[in-house]
Order: structure tokens, then C-alpha cells, then sequence
């Protein structure tokens, strides 16, 4: 009997137990319920305040509440609601990065309809900020009906973006007049189109109707300042302009903005204004064109420094050592007195392969910055023009003395036809200098008769004068001189002068003079000899002009025959 009462009595506690526990999970679950429901409500007054935020446009605000109802809401309609606020609020901030990737991730999990079609447009928007046209316009047809016509009205305008007038005219002519006459967007097209189709007063007049703080908003501002350029209302576009660069919505406008101030200062030849603008804009050109702009101007300026200085920063390799060659052939051509001082900073920018590299190591060393031009002349040697290096690098050579160094470099170049004929004479020229007047005779005979140039058939006859052999000096002298060489001509007459053949003597004191003798004591010589010869006065007076011994004979010979 005891037991059974003890096992009732458990069994009450143990029921006891149960309906505590019971009720306090019910309480549990009351609070949670009324907690929840608190925060619910709270986050709905939040996001109509973070709406008010974004009616008023204070987008930095409404982007800080709507991502504290994202981050604090649980899943549902109105964080999906916050995470799109967030898109719109980047979006009117120019934060176009992140507006895009909230408001794809807002359309990956949400599918409240007018959101949506709003998403969807101002994607296409952005699509267009980044130049993506076709995206773009894939975008703006993913729009619903609820914003139809603003979407078409976005299609015109990719359209316009890639130059078709004729889409873009076609997705205007579907929207209603009642929006195209006040919907600035669809009054930007239209203007735009207007400008492209030469329609500038029609442009001006429908750009004029969006107001300011409208074209500021929808970043508008600085189409409305190239369609006054593009009507040639240039002091207006110029106001327009400075009034953005002093207070851009984004970089990308000041930069845009820049641009057509740089127009304005090309197109009214303001060589200073327009040359500021342009290092101004430099950070943002890659082009090469841009640059070469830049280089032009200081060219028209006449500072040669800068117009190097910035040719070093061209990419196109070709294009740099071409136009920088150019500028340094001028510089020696008008006998610059800074002339070396650009070819020690610049030279090196020349292209291996440019045959100029070589000339330019040439004038290095003849002004005495024999260091550098070598330098220059090693470059050279890894190029395209290798043989025309290794001519100047042995020509060097051999005036120093070291012939057995040039003969090494020349032999191999004689397997070249390019450089069989320079080579083989640069190698005789070594022989004569060491005394070997027959081997050096020998060799050049070999290829006198298929030389083209004059300088082989020189060279044999310099080498038989030495010999004592004047037969044959004369004979190569002459082979010379009818490949077109003055100082042979002269040699040969001088020759025959000396042989007593005065009448042949005097045909080539004559081709000297009619060749234009570059030497001018040869000149002067010939001018002589012929004037003598043939009794010609003018060419003794010639010859008197060039001063010296020569003009003292010349001289006494025409004052004696007055």
C-alpha cells in the first residue's frame, strides 16, 4: 500500500515537471514571436526612411540604412528590397562597380516583378556607362511592360553609342509623345541624334529643355557641352566644361570633360591652352596617337626637347626610333648648338635595326664622345644593320692601327654581296697602309669590272700611282670617272695632263667641274687646270676666288696674259 502511494506521488511531480517545462518554452517561443515581430516592424520603418533617403537624394544615407536592414533582416521581400536600395543607391552615387554587383545579386534571388524591370533597366544603363553595347541592349529588353518605354528609350541610346541612327530612331518611334517630349532621357537622344545628322540648332534647342540639375544627375552634363561643340558654340561648351572639371560628379566626366576643351583649343588653334590640356590628360591616353598629338604641338612651338622627350614614350617601337630620327637628322641639318646633347639623351631610344643607329654612333664619336657612340655602334652590331656596323667598327680600327683586328671583321663580310665591294676595298686599304701595293692590286682586279660604284676602280688607280705604274693608273682612274666620280676625273686629267695628252686632259678637268667636285681644293684645282688649258677666263677667276697657292698662280697666269 505504502509503495503504491509512493508511485502516485512520483508520477504528480514528474507531470509537474512536464507542464514547467512546457511553459517555459511557450514563453520562449512568446518572446522570440514578439521580438521577431518588433524587428519586422523595425526594419519596415528603417527602409521607408531609407526610401525617403533616396527620394531627397541623399544616396549616401539611404545606402547606410538599406545595408543595415540587408544585414540585419532575416531572408525574404524586404532584404531582397535592401540589397536592390543598396544597387540604386551606388547607382546614383557612380559607384557603378558595386551598383552592378548588388543589383545582380538581387535579381539572382528576388522575383518581385517591378523590382525586377527596374533592375534590368538600370543594368543596361551601367552596361552602357562601361561601353558594353550589346549587353546593354540585351538588358533593356529583358524589361517588363511596366517600364517598356523606358527601356526602348535605353535601346535608342545603345544604339546612338554605336552610331546606328537608324535604330535608334526606330526605338524612339514606338514611344509615346507624352514621354518623349518630357522624359530627359529621351530628350538627350534625341538631341544626340540631332548633332550626329548635322541638325546642330535642333540638337542645342532640345538638350537646352533638361535642366540642369537633371543633366547632372542622369550624367548628361558633359554631351550637353559636346553638342555645343559639335554647333560650334565653342565659348559656351568652353563655360560648360570648366564648370564640370571644377566640379565633377565622377573622374570620368572631369576627363570627358577635358577632352572637349582640348576640341575647343584645336579647333581655335591655341597651341598653349591646347598643349596643357593634353599632359593634363596624359595619365589617362594609352594611345600612341595621343601622344604624336602632343609631340606635334610641341614641334609647332619649336621646342625640340619635349618633342623627343615624349616620342621616348610612344610604344610602337618603329614609330618611336622613326619619328626621333627624323628630328635628330634636323638637328645636325640646321647645325643645332645643342645637337650633341640630344643625341646623347635620345640615341638610344633609336631602333637596332635602323640604319641611322650607325650614322648617329658616327657622329657621337666625330664630336669627340667616342664612349657613348660606341656604345650606340654595339647596339648596331646586334641589329639588322650588323654589316653597315661592322664597315664603321673597322673603319675605326684601321685608323687606330689594328689591322689585323678589322681584317678579321671585314673577311667574313666579302661573303655578302651587300658588303662584297665596301669590305674588299676597306681590306686593300689595309694592304696599302702596310706596303702590300700587289697583293692589294690583285685582290680588287678580281671585282673591279662587276663593281656598279666608281670607288673600286679609285682605289686601283691610287694604288697603281704608287706603284709607278701611270699607265694604269689613268686606265682605272678613267673606269672611275665614267661611273660618275669627280676626284677621279681630275686625277685622270692630272695624269694625262702629265703625259703630255693635254687635249684628253681637258675632257676630264671638264666632267671633274660637270660632276661638282666635293673637295674643294680638288675644285679649285680643276677649275685651273681647265681654265688654262682652254683659256677660259671665268674658271681662272673661280679658281683665284679659292685663295691660296693655286689662286697665286692663277693670278700671275691671267695677269701676264692681259
Amino acid at each position: 500500500m505504502q509503495r503504491s502511494e509512493d508511485r502516485a506521488q512520483r508520477s504528480d511531480t514528474h507531470h509537474q515537471r512536464l507542464f514547467i517545462i512546457c511553459l517555459s518554452k511557450l514563453c520562449f517561443l512568446f518572446s522570440v514571436f514578439c521580438f521577431l515581430s518588433v524587428s519586422v516592424f523595425a526594419s519596415e520603418d528603417k527602409f521607408k526612411t531609407a526610401e525617403e533617403y533616396l527620394k531627397t537624394k541623399n544616396y549616401i544615407k539611404a545606402k547606410e540604412v538599406y545595408r543595415d536592414i540587408f544585414l540585419s533582416a532575416p531572408k525574404g521581400p524586404l532584404s531582397e528590397k535592401a540589397l536592390f536600395g543598396m544597387g540604386k543607391a551606388d547607382y546614383y552615387l557612380k559607384n557603378y562597380y558595386e551598383a552592378r554587383q548588388n543589383i545582380k545579386r538581387f535579381i539572382s534571388v528576388s522575383q518581385i516583378p517591378g523590382y525586377r524591370d527596374e533592375a534590368y533597366l538600370l543594368l543596361g544603363y551601367i552596361s552602357l556607362h562601361f561601353q558594353k553595347f550589346k549587353e546593354a541592349e540585351q538588358y533593356f529588353e529583358m524589361v517588363g511592360v511596366s517600364l517598356k518605354e523606358k527601356a526602348d528609350i535605353g535601346k535608342a541610346e545603345a544604339a546612338l553609342k554605336t552610331g546606328d541612327i537608324v535604330k535608334a530612331e526606330s526605338s524612339l518611334a514606338v514611344v509615346s509623345k507624352r514621354v518623349m517630349e518630357t522624359d530627359p532621357r529621351a530628350l538627350y537622344v534625341r538631341a544626340n541624334i540631332y548633332s550626329m545628322k548635322g541638325m546642330q540648332r535642333e540638337a542645342v534647342s532640345a538638350i537646352n529643355r533638361i535642366l540642369d540639375p537633371v543633366l547632372k544627375d542622369h550624367d548628361m552634363r558633359i554631351d550637353k557641352a559636346q553638342i555645343y561643340f559639335n554647333a560650334g558654340k565653342f565659348r559656351e561648351s568652353e563655360r560648360l566644361c570648366r564648370s564640370i572639371i571644377d566640379n565633377p560628379v565622377s573622374s570620368i566626366e572631369r576627363v570627358r570633360a577635358k577632352r572637349i576643351l582640348l576640341n575647343i583649343y584645336e579647333a581655335e588653334n591655341k597651341v598653349d591652352e591646347a598643349l596643357k590640356v593634353s599632359l593634363e590628360l596624359l595619365p589617362y591616353e594609352s594611345g600612341d596617337d595621343f601622344k604624336l598629338k602632343i609631340v606635334s604641338m610641341y614641334d609647332r612651338k619649336g621646342d625640340m626637347y619635349n618633342a623627343i622627350k615624349y616620342l621616348t614614350y610612344l610604344k610602337d617601337k618603329r614609330t618611336r626610333s622613326a619619328e626621333i630620327e627624323k628630328r635628330l637628322k634636323s638637328i645636325v641639318n640646321l647645325k643645332d648648338s645643342k645637337g650633341i646633347e640630344y643625341y646623347l639623351k635620345f640615341a638610344q631610344y633609336l631602333d637596332a635595326d635602323a640604319p641611322f643607329v650607325v650614322d648617329a654612333s658616327r657622329y657621337l664619336i666625330a664630336n669627340g664622345k667616342k664612349f657613348e657612340g660606341m656604345l650606340l655602334l654595339r647596339k648596331a652590331l646586334k641589329g639588322a644593320v650588323k654589316g653597315d656596323a661592322s664597315l664603321y667598327l673597322s673603319e675605326l680600327l684601321i685608323n687606330e692601327g689594328k689591322y689585323a683586328e678589322a681584317e678579321k671583321i671585314l673577311v667574313p663580310l666579302t661573303l655578302d654581296s651587300r658588303y662584297l665591294y665596301k669590305a674588299s676595298y676597306m681590306i686593300a686599304e689595309i694592304m696599302g697602309r702596310q706596303g702590300k701595293y700587289i697583293p692589294a692590286i690583285e685582290y680588287l682586279t678580281k671585282i673591279v669590272k662587276a663593281a656598279k660604284d666608281y670607288f673600286i676602280a679609285a682605289k686601283l688607280g691610287d694604288l697603281y700611282y704608287r706603284t709607278g705604274d701611270r699607265q694604269n693608273a689613268v686606265k682605272y682612274y678613267i673606269m672611275a670617272s665614267n661611273k660618275g666620280d669627280g676626284l677621279s676625273s681630275v686625277k685622270a686629267g692630272d695624269c694625262l695632263y702629265i703625259a703630255g695628252d693635254y687635249s684628253k686632259a681637258k675632257i676630264y678637268y671638264k666632267r671633274a667641274l660637270d660632276y661638282d667636285v666635293k673637295d674643294p681644293k680638288s675644285l679649285q684645282w680643276a677649275q685651273y687646270q681647265y681654265g688654262k688649258l682652254t683659256q677660259n677666263g671665268d674658271y681662272m677667276k673661280k679658281a683665284i676666288s679659292g685663295g691660296g697657292e693655286i689662286a697665286e698662280t692663277a693670278s700671275v697666269i691671267s695677269g701676264g696674259k692681259k
